[in-house]
């Protein structure tokens, strides 16, 4: 059988073929005739054993002398090792550090444990103590402690153990460094990526993957479709694992027609068509605005899953097709297939975008009848926003008071909800509520916080609010943070300190800002302060105009009798094909 070929490209940038082989350095469990140990019966079928007679077997071996016996207790560590019930790895820690001469099977099977408990610390730290202790270390214990690194919010231990791969000898091995590949992905490391890719002189379809899936991930799309060209032209053919990851890259660059050229690929070449490309391909498309054929995939597929599901409905509410999505949805339960989270959220959100009232009352029934919204407080998050940006603030107080597990979003909808109504009183009061259960404001709290002050006159709270951002909480303010304090100011007729505080802004003032005054202006009949605006050219100079810019500057010129500035701007109009994107539309919702 041939050995699999790996590609170097030489400095000529020609491509070299070689062949090379790497057989993994793996422990594996001890092979011991059970004739020489009997009580290795008792390990036959461990899996299938609770905690309480594993710790039966336990005491057995220390009454009888066998817990000493490195062959019998690393059957003891692995079995503890594999359950999944909470301080079972712990209790297999235990054991193995009172043991001499235990092999690295059973470290691997504690390490291994600690991962799937959700403890990379104790991975990690397990790992370290093996490394201490001289023990031998093998490619499965490496694996798995680069998989506990990715689960930390840092990198260094990734970082350090990449030093040690090479000292151990393990720098050739694809398993290991494409653990690495994954892992330098997940931290956006994209040169680290590329560098330990470069370095590998066997490179299988696995490894490829990882680095399609890196730079997917990494939101660099372009990258995504170079290194597919280099894996086809060196051979490698893609499977869907790769097309995944390329039609997620296309995605994110709304690529119609290099996702479509990726479906005719997979369509011509590829055995498993299986769930997961059909999702991704249902993605592209109702990405790029083609949702019929969206749809026509969804409707070829064998077998759907909840993912897919949700892909066309969030697909038809995101190409402005609610009937289409409210009836897919009722199809979906219709077919008994139980919607997730990210499925109800979808449909919240779409109705929230409709306004009706009758469709909000429909979504929140369902809510309720499946218990999602005990479940789940991103549903109620949504489900108070819906409520309160169609009319209904009563409802969204009933389903925050409601609540048993509130996040910091969960205080930043009900404060926009009740800034939204005008209740600027209630939403300080609100603010009081959450600073006495230990909540601390972020910069979007902010923003519905300042809200409220504006619609409710509140113009010295709000300059109290704008100063602790920076004095009590350490949050720099946004440009959207300054359009908020404007806005206060002007809605409290306090034109002169509005454009002062605009002047000494530390950043430049954006189009939405010099708007805000200046309408302000225009309202309130201060022609002077808008020609000296106008006359500074701020909002000439802010960046391109939208239409409503034009109509305000040609009004202020107009009501200050400057004919040929109204002109001017009229002309302009016509030659950059100015108009209004979005006419102004109202509806009503008849029964």
């Amino acid at each position: 059988m041939p050995r699999p070929p790996f590609l170097r490209r030489s400095n000529s940038g020609i491509i070299q073929t070689f062949h090379y082989e790497i057989k993994p350095k793996i422990s594996y469990p001890p092979s011991i005739p059970v004739s020489q140990y009997p009580l290795l019966n008792i390990f036959t079928n461990s899996t299938g054993r609770n905690e309480e007679q594993l710790n039966q077997i336990h005491a057995h071996m220390i009454t009888s002398g066998h817990l000493h016996n490195p062959t019998l207790t690393s059957k003891l560590v692995a079995s503890f090792a594999s359950k999944t019930v909470p301080g079972s790895t712990s209790v297999a820690r235990r054991i193995a550090d009172q043991i001499d001469g235990l092999d690295t099977y059973s470290w691997n099977t504690i390490i291994r444990g600690y991962l799937e408990g959700n403890d990379p610390e104790e991975a990690i730290l397990v790992y370290n103590h093996m490394r201490r202790k001289g023990l031998k270390v093998d490619t499965y214990t490496l694996v798995f402690a680069i998989k506990a690194c990715g689960l930390r919010p840092v990198i260094l231990e990734g970082k350090q153990i990449h030093g040690q791969i090479f000292k151990m000898g393990f720098g050739l091995e694809v398993i290991v460094q494409t653990a690495l590949l994954k892992l330098f992905g997940l931290f956006d490391e994209d040169r680290v990526v590329q560098q330990i890719f470069d370095e590998m002189p066997h490179r299988d379809l696995v490894m490829w993957n990882a680095l399609v899936a890196a730079y997917a991930r990494g939101n660099c799309p372009y990258k995504v479709r170079e290194v597919s060209y280099d894996m086809v032209r060196s051979n490698v053919k893609p499977n869907g694992v790769t097309a995944v990851s390329i039609l997620s890259s296309c995605s994110s660059l709304r690529a119609l027609r290099e996702g479509k050229a990726v479906h005719g690929y997979v369509t011509k070449n590829l055995i498993e068509f299986d769930v997961f490309v059909h999702n991704a391909l249902i993605d592209v498309y109702s990405k790029c605005g083609s949702i019929q054929d969206a749809f026509q995939v969804f409707q070829l597929m064998p077998v759907r899953n909840v993912v897919s599901w949700t892909s066309l409905i969030n697909g038809y509410s995101d190409n402005y097709c609610p009937n289409e999505a409210l009836g897919l949805f009722k199809q979906m339960e219709a077919e008994n297939i139980r919607p997730d989270e990210i499925t109800v959220l979808g449909v919240v959100c779409m109705c929230t975008k409709l306004r009706s009232f009758e469709l909000c009352e429909w979504i929140d029934q369902y809510v309720a009848k499946t218990g999602l919204v005990k479940e789940s407080p991103a549903i109620a998050n949504a489900l108070m926003d819906m409520h309160a940006k169609c009319g209904n603030i009563m409802k969204s107080c009933q389903i925050f008071d409601g609540m048993k597990e509130k996040t910091i979003a969960s205080w930043t909808a009900m404060i926009q909800g009740l800034a939204m109504h005008g209740h600027g009183f209630s939403a300080l009061v609100r603010f009081c509520q959450m600073q006495r259960e230990g909540f601390k404001p972020d910069g979007i709290f902010f923003l519905g916080l300042l809200s409220a002050c504006s619609h409710a006159g509140l113009v010295d709270e709000g300059r109290r609010y704008f100063s602790s951002m920076e004095a009590d909480y350490h949050i720099t303010p946004w440009m959207e943070h300054y359009g908020c304090m404007v806005d206060i100011l002007c809605r409290a007729g306090l034109l002169d300190e509005a454009f002062e505080f605009v002047q000494n802004m530390p950043i430049k003032p954006d189009m939405v800002v010099w708007r805000t005054l200046l309408r302000t202006c225009q309202t309130r009949g201060s022609i002077s302060l808008a020609n000296l605006v106008m006359k500074m050219n701020h909002l000439c100079d802010s960046g391109p105009k939208k239409s409503e810019d034009y109509v305000l500057l040609s009004n202020l010129f107009a009501s200050n009798a400057e004919w040929d500035n109204v002109k001017k701007l009229r002309k302009e109009m016509k030659i950059r094909g100015v108009t209004k994107q979005y006419p102004g539309s109202s509806f009503i919702e008849v029964d």
